[in-house]
């Protein structure tokens, strides 16, 4: 995901404010992500530049984060839904008819269940337009939290009213984990032909239990370090836990391969030994990488869970992706190698097909 720092048009940004029931004052700070556009006709030079990105046909989605916290509702808020104990989300959406851009401003949410052994989560929000789950944003994570403020805006440009009433706004509130997987805490899905967005609503949603497809392939947990006076990357392949069966008995006999690569171009592989009859392989291996510093950014590691097979083909059991460019999660583990050099930083993943 590409960041740009850019001023708004002062006109358009004092009526998105006005939208969205802020004032020009109370924002300090701004960032620009990139998300999702139906319109290529306005972009700028920058904006071109990046059309051969994974982000092609992608227009910007803005992200303003506000200093201060919206004020205390007087009386109880009406909560849309039914109370699942998980907590509920408070949102506004907004649209600008004449720059077609729907805003999308996550606020708060409370009373969220504790995730972690300390008693306390790690609150972060996902979001994303059905029916496409391929584009996903994240609002930042908020550290021991069972009451979050986020405040932060998501910009849709150039999205016509009509294109938008076929959209279903999902949301999911995730418990971050840095050493074990993210546990989801809770959801909501807003269908916007629902939805009067001329009237700028505000929303109260409690959150229902998630029913996505969260580990359908299994999961591996992955250790990165990165030595940058040496150029050295070293991964332990740790272990997998509840691996898709491929073999007529129910098991798989499931191994690990990483490709480095360098751009599009593959240069190196290695494995793994071969588990056999588990879906819960352990492996505790190590594999070093030499990556100098210089090429770190163009650099990724393809990591393939395989099920071996002594008569016919090795069968894919699901893959993994890391790298500066890749999926969120993907590229948060990466991120986290970067900033805390010569140190173990190890994470699960959900393998993907």
């Amino acid at each position: 995901m590409v960041t740009e720092h850019v001023q708004p048009n002062v006109t358009s940004q004092t009526a998105l404010n006005q939208q969205l029931g802020l004032q020009k004052e109370s924002y300090n700070t701004m960032g620009m992500t990139r998300g999702l556009s139906l319109s290529s006709q306005s972009r700028s030079a920058s904006e071109e530049e990046e059309s051969s990105s994974v982000w092609k046909n992608v227009k910007s989605i803005a992200t303003l984060l506000m200093d201060e916290p919206p004020p205390e509702p007087t009386t109880g808020p009406i909560v849309d839904g039914v109370d699942f104990k998980l907590g509920k989300l408070q949102f506004g959406l907004a649209y600008d008819f004449q720059s077609l851009t729907l805003s999308l401003r996550i606020i708060r949410a409370t009373q969220l269940p504790a995730k972690d052994v300390t008693g306390t989560s790690d609150p972060y929000v996902k979001i994303v337009l059905l029916p496409d789950k391929k584009h996903k944003l994240l609002t930042k994570v908020k550290k021991r939290n069972l009451n979050p403020h986020w405040n932060e805006c998501f910009l849709f440009e150039g999205w016509p009213h009509n294109k938008l009433l076929e959209k279903t706004l999902y949301l999911q509130v995730i418990d971050y984990d840095r050493f074990s997987r993210d546990d989801p805490i809770g959801e909501t899905y807003v269908p916007l032909n629902e939805i009067d967005l001329s009237q700028s609503p505000l929303f109260w949603k409690y959150l229902q239990p998630c029913k996505d497809s969260r580990g359908k392939l299994g999961e591996l947990l992955l250790s990165l370090c990165y030595q940058p006076n040496i150029g050295r990357l070293s991964v332990i392949v740790m272990k997998a836990k509840e691996l898709k069966a491929k073999d007529i008995t129910g098991t798989s006999d499931p191994y690990v391969k990483i490709w480095l690569s360098f751009g599009q171009n593959r240069v190196e592989k290695k494995k793994t030994t071969i588990k056999k009859r588990t879906l819960n392989p352990v492996f505790n291996e190590s594999f070093i990488f030499d990556i100098p510093w210089e090429k770190l950014r163009e650099a990724s590691l393809e990591v393939t869970c395989m099920d071996f097979d002594k008569v016919g083909r090795n069968e894919l059991i699901g893959k993994v992706i890391l790298g500066g460019r890749s999926g969120p999660m993907e590229t948060r583990h990466w991120n986290d190698m970067v900033s805390k050099p010569r140190q173990q930083v190890a994470q699960w993943h959900l393998l993907k097909d």
